[in-house]
């Protein structure tokens, strides 16, 4: 398996040679998810502004990110992602976002919507069920983001707490590399981009830990397993448990803040 992911054409994906398995295997096929997805967001009202594939070695493993033309914010615009896999190596998965104008970092909340599903059986037909009830509540996930996004800008962060918080990301955790570490690091010494706000402020940090994340394989950027979640709040197994745990890291600075 290729260690780096790859910008890569919805052509690409769609011609990548199907994979033979048993009869118990029911292969997703990446043309399948990318039209139903396009499919689905027209007929919600939505216009796609941008598309961006990723996949590994001979397509074995996909990603789909969509940027949505949706609300009103000045920094983020909603977006739609889902990961695919021919090899076995993980089960497909979708979910809302949001991502940041400036430099379209994915930012996705602990309680945003998402949906896994193994390749057995009728796979193909839950797979779009589950693109359309993604889509469906879309607003509500989104709505919350901007929510949380100001809130984040509120916070502002000590040099001690940034690398607390980096700290446990690479040691405690393990959800970021050492390459990763390091480009977090430059990034608060000469950010590449300009964010809304303070510079210390944890909407910065959170970003600058995303735009980090760009360089992970498109295998873990969407799905791992699921983490424990706070009473009442239901955490999805969705894109990437590294962000999963960086958003509640960072959530949960911001909540000891305004308590």
């Amino acid at each position: 398996m290729a260690k780096r992911s790859a910008i890569t054409t919805k052509e690409y994906l769609t011609s990548a040679p199907l994979p033979q398995f048993n009869e118990s295997y029911t292969v997703i096929e990446h043309g399948f998810v990318i039209d139903k997805t396009l499919e689905t967001l027209l007929s919600k009202g939505f216009t796609v502004k941008n598309e961006l594939y990723r996949c590994n070695m001979n397509a074995q493993i996909a990603q789909g990110v969509y940027h949505l033309n949706y609300g009103n914010d000045p920094e983020m615009g909603m977006m739609f992602a889902w990961s695919n896999s021919y090899d076995k190596s993980m089960r497909f998965k979708c979910a809302i976002g949001a991502y940041v104008f400036v430099c379209s970092n994915g930012i996705v909340s602990g309680d945003m919507g998402s949906w896994g599903r193994k390749h057995t059986g009728s796979a193909a037909e839950e797979t779009q069920e589950a693109i359309l009830l993604q889509i469906d509540n879309a607003d509500v996930y989104y709505n919350q983001l901007v929510l949380d996004k100001e809130n984040m800008k509120q916070i502002i962060l000590k040099p001690k707490n940034s690398a607390e918080i980096m700290g446990r990301l690479f040691l405690e955790h393990k959800l970021i590399n050492v390459e990763q570490l390091s480009i977090v690091k430059n990034e608060l010494h000469t950010p590449s981009y300009k964010y809304e706000g303070d510079s210390d402020s944890l909407w910065c940090l959170y970003n600058h830990i995303t735009h980090a994340l760009k360089t992970s394989h498109p295998k873990s950027w969407l799905d791992q397993q699921r983490v424990d979640q706070p009473p009442g709040i239901s955490i999805p197994e969705e894109r990437s448990r590294r962000l999963i745990i960086i958003y509640s890291l960072l959530l949960g600075a911001l909540k000891t803040s305004l308590s």
